[in-house]
């Protein structure tokens, strides 16, 4: 192999890329920013991580007209906020994992770490917002209001306290199955290749569930739901009035 695909093993990685113990072999040298891109055409132990989260940014990309139904919503605001909800965290992810190999040291490691936290931190602030409106949608509009608010500021509280960071390090502490198998599932099935997959699906739902919540709202939501039921108390009515008058 050339020197661009040259893997290392754990014991030749620098301190900073020494976070898994149990994933022995694959790991990339340290390189500078074409050798990363390089790495996209070549197997190694961060292949997978690339992959799974770099193909909904294509997907994205190509089909992005087409995942709202925008004639059928009534807020354009909250579509933005679901499509960058959608689309950040993969982002983040693909850039960290593409570069976290960079020859330029810790400090730029940290920075891209931060950046793929920032991504997530987008999906579940901002991309939450179409399901908390969708979820306070019939209350007074007053109420609603002061909800939205107290749910953003805690959203930017959460991020200054870096919550989301130790959500991913409970994820990444647990190291199974590479726990149980040491330097089998270097390459792929490790714990964070089946993270990636795992919050693929979750996003999906969450785009399944975002775009039910703005047809829900644009075509009325409470309002229509109240209005059928007005309907069908009124159906039932004379069904009672006539056992009433039988009696």
């Amino acid at each position: 192999m050339g020197r661009g695909r040259r893997l290392l093993r754990f014991r030749d990685m620098p301190a900073h890329l020494r976070f898994n113990p149990h994933i022995r072999a694959g790991y990339r040298p340290l390189q500078g920013v074409r050798g990363c891109l390089a790495s996209l055409f070549y197997l190694h132990n961060e292949t997978i991580n690339i992959l799974t989260h770099g193909a909904p940014i294509l997907y994205i990309i190509v089909s992005w007209p087409d995942l709202i139904p925008w004639n059928e919503v009534d807020s354009y605001f909250l579509s933005w906020c679901h499509l960058l909800g959608a689309g950040c965290p993969w982002i983040g992810s693909f850039i960290y994992h593409l570069f976290m190999n960079l020859e330029h040291g810790e400090k730029i490691y940290y920075r891209l770490l931060q950046l793929d936290m920032l991504g997530i931190w987008i999906s579940q602030s901002i991309g939450a917002l179409p399901a908390i409106s969708a979820s306070t949608y019939c209350l007074p509009r007053l109420c609603r209001y002061v909800i939205v608010c107290f749910y953003c500021v805690l959203s930017i509280w959460g991020l200054y306290k870096d919550l989301v960071s130790a959500i991913g390090g409970i994820i990444g502490a647990l190291q199974i199955p590479e726990k149980w198998f040491p330097g089998a599932v270097d390459m792929c099935l490790n714990s964070h290749n089946i993270m990636h997959i795992l919050v693929l699906t979750a996003v999906y739902s969450m785009h399944k569930s975002s775009i039910s919540d703005l047809m829900w709202m644009a075509k009325g939501g409470c309002q229509r739901h109240s209005m059928d039921t007005d309907i069908q108390t009124s159906s039932d009515l004379p069904a009672t009035d006539a056992g009433a008058a039988a009696g």
